[in-house]
């Protein structure tokens, strides 16, 4: 809140309305002259006859929902304060950056380039797109809104809202679980190539390395090994010419492009490439997913070193998840536009940008699969249906403008990942060229795509090992970034359903080391020889088929079950804004049933999992699925749960209709805001102590008040807020 004094220098700033009304030191406006000599001194010079002019910042507000006070004392204890209401963010700029640093994270920087590689590069980017504008932008605003106006965490909103329908709070518990435990395997990677580069000839760089193999060759050997092939064929040719005349091969069979084709494939393998799979995993020929091998040491200390910094960072909510934010938002655009600039002046990139940008197989667009995968990676880039949207969305004050922040952070996102695209591509059109084989045949490393492009272009740049140490710094950011979120929704679930562990700040920082161990325990598969063969299978099933549900429950309950139409209500409560019906339509009926169709076709057009074309064998398989349903049960379990347990009985229909009403009058949840949180701004004479000069009524949804004190108050004046029978000077 803002008061704004005229004839004075800037603002005067406080907290926001109801933290002062609730934390603040209380007085009585009939407190003694000593308090009231304190509390005007910046306007005691004022003229009686100048207006006072209070701005009312809805972004500084704590407004929030009554519910909070009942269902979610993670707030209480975070704030630090007696408040009970839930704690919020500092500043808008922090929820908005937090929320950039969630969505725009390594599923932009690692997974799109990788997808977009794998299904065809132009012709991925048109599906793409379109999930963006379809999906993306309308979902985030309805999950944002969801979120901001009942002020609860993902696991209880449901619960809330629709009885019938809690079972979605556990799966965004068991989704988010999932992918943070195979997300941190990123990171650590992130952290080992980072350490790698504290030396002065990167790894990665040359061959020479006792992990390197006989058909590792340099960039700037090419020519050499040009002269090197064809040598081979030549002698090859004189060899037949000798000793084989009557054999019926001929030496135009060596001559051949084929066979010339055929000897350059073998004998090439980037450097970056083998670093990746020999020198950082140990890979062998023996290793699948039923023979992991042994465990990697270093990339497991990396695992655990990234799980100790996620429990710091998450420690204290989204107080210090908020500031971290300033650091994981902005620096990685800093070092991808470094990366940009040096990846397009490389001989080569030309051609990687256009496999990259102009589609050159538009048979790509009649596969399911393909968009199946830009879906995913829609749902991946923007974190719908995870729940930690929801989550942040709920330390929201209730006027925050969510709708202007779910299309910043979709474009944000998007802008990012093509960003990213470039850098990758044009990488990979160098490599190609250097190697002489077509762009799809470059990378045979999948998910490692971003570590083995990106590390080749860093060690073709000057100081060499300080871009590499800050590019994946950049990395480890834009990981940390998402997976900081990821847990806090995991303890927001947690704290949700056990409130005692709340009552100290020593409870939540023992629950999080208790999360985080189990975390690390469960990724260190994947930090063994053949711990790629895991983390392909737990990025394939961990958060696929199981995301698209939860989306369209989601449509389901707040459109069709909770009512669209006191959604447009709870958002003109909010934004005092009438939702288009463009919005309606995409909520009701465009964005579920595209969802719908992806998924369907999917099932029918279903492949196995595959790593380095190794098919994965059938356990394997059923191993997946079951981390898909593990996410995706607990829908109908606790539904069922919830029919059998509702009170009073009754018929099935009866038990269902009871199921689907929220437990709280939400209808009312805004009018109750809106008087119950009014104040009186009020205006005392600078020796008066009987009573107010002026006085007026303000509620949260007002931005700025002007008072005017009467002609005959004294030249100085008292301006003090009262609500619930308590008064908090200004």
């Amino acid at each position: 809140m803002d008061l704004k004094i005229p004839g004075q220098a800037g603002h005067i700033r406080t907290m926001g309305l109801c933290d002062q009304l609730k934390s603040y030191f209380v007085r009585q406006p009939t407190d003694t002259n000593e308090n009231t000599k304190n509390n005007h001194e910046a306007t005691k010079k004022r003229h009686p006859s100048e207006p006072i002019e209070v701005n009312l910042g809805d972004d500084n507000s704590t407004v929030n929902s009554p519910l909070n006070d009942k269902k979610d004392p993670e707030g209480a204890a975070a704030s630090g304060s007696n408040n009970t209401g839930r704690v919020q963010w500092a500043s808008p700029t922090e929820f908005l950056l937090t929320c950039i640093g969630y969505s725009v994270g390594l599923g932009n920087v690692w997974r799109f380039p990788y997808l977009c590689y794998k299904n065809g590069g132009g012709a991925y980017l048109i599906p793409y797109t379109i999930m963006i504008l379809f999906i993306g932008v309308p979902l985030l605003f309805m999950e944002y809104s969801f979120g901001q106006y009942f002020g609860i965490g993902s696991l209880s909103i449901f619960k809330t809202v629709c009885p019938l329908f809690k079972g979605l709070g556990v799966c965004y518990f068991i989704l988010n679980s999932l992918v943070a435990t195979y997300y941190n395997i990123i990171i650590a990677l992130s952290l080992f190539y980072m350490f790698s580069s504290f030396q002065p000839n990167l790894p990665w760089a040359s061959c020479g390395h006792e992990w390197n193999s006989i058909n590792c060759r340099e960039p700037e050997k090419r020519g050499l090994q040009r002269f090197d092939n064809a040598s081979l064929v030549e002698n090859a040719t004189q060899l037949v010419n000798v000793m084989l005349p009557s054999s019926g091969v001929t030496a135009d069979y060596f001559n051949s492009s084929s066979l010339n084709d055929s000897l350059l494939n073998i004998t090439r393998e980037s450097p970056s490439d083998e670093f990746f799979r020999f020198g950082l995993m140990g890979e062998t020929t023996l290793n699948d997913i039923g023979n992991l091998g042994h465990v990697r040491w270093k990339l497991c200390l990396c695992l655990l070193l990234a799980w100790i910094l996620v429990a710091v960072f998450v420690s204290k909510g989204i107080k210090s998840s908020g500031k971290v934010s300033y650091l994981t938002t902005t620096f990685p655009y800093i070092m991808l536009t470094i990366l940009v600039i040096k990846g397009v002046t490389l001989e080569g990139a030309g051609q990687g940008l256009i496999y990259f940008i102009v589609p050159d197989n538009w048979n790509k667009l009649l596969s399911p699969d393909v968009w199946f995968q830009a879906a995913i990676q829609m749902f991946y880039a923007i974190n719908l249906a995870w729940g930690g949207m929801l989550t942040m969305s709920s330390y929201n004050p209730l006027s925050h403008n969510c709708y202007r922040d779910a299309i910043v952070i979709n474009m944000v996102s998007f802008a990012t990942s093509l960003y990213a695209g470039v850098a990758v591509f044009a990488i990979i059109g160098f490599m190609a060229h250097e190697q002489d084989i077509p762009i799809e045949d470059v990378i045979k490393s999948g998910p490692g795509l971003a570590f083995v492009a990106y590390p080749s272009a860093l060690s073709l740049m000057p100081w060499a090992p300080f871009f590499s140490i800050a590019f994946f710094f950049m990395l480890f950011l834009l990981g940390i970034g998402s997976q900081m979120v990821g847990v806090e929704t995991i303890m927001t679930g947690i704290m949700d359903t056990w409130s005692f562990l709340v009552r100290k700040w020593q409870y939540r920082v023992f629950t999080i080391i208790i999360v985080c161990s189990i975390g690390f325990l469960i990724g260190i598969p994947c930090t063994t020889q053949g711990g790629l063969y895991v983390l392909q299978l737990m990025d394939h099933y961990a958060a696929s088929f199981s995301v698209l549900i939860i989306a369209v429950c989601e449509c389901l309950v707040i459109n069709w079950i909770y009512g669209h139409d006191r959604m447009k209500k709870h958002i003109y409560t909010m934004l005092k804004y009438k939702l288009h019906p463009v919005w309606t339509f995409c909520w009701k009926f465009l964005s579920p049933i595209l969802i719908l169709i992806i998924m369907v076709f999917s099932f029918v057009r279903y492949k196995p999992v595959e790593y380095g074309h190794r098919p994965f064998p059938m356990w394997a398989e059923l191993l997946g699925w079951t981390m898909t349903l593990a996410s995706i049960l607990p829908i109908p379990i606790m539904a069922i749960y919830t029919l059998a347990c509702v009170k009073g009985g009754g018929s099935l229909i009866q038990r269902f209709k009871t199921a689907i009403t929220p437990i709280e009058d939400t209808d009312a949840i805004g009018a109750q805001m809106d008087e119950s949180m009014k104040m009186k701004i009020t205006v005392l004479g600078e020796e008066s102590t009987e009573g107010p000069s002026h006085f007026t009524e303000v509620r949260p949804s007002d931005t700025k008040v002007e008072l005017s004190p009467t002609a005959a108050s004294p030249s100085g004046v008292r301006v003090y807020a009262t609500s619930y029978d308590r008064t908090v000077d200004l």
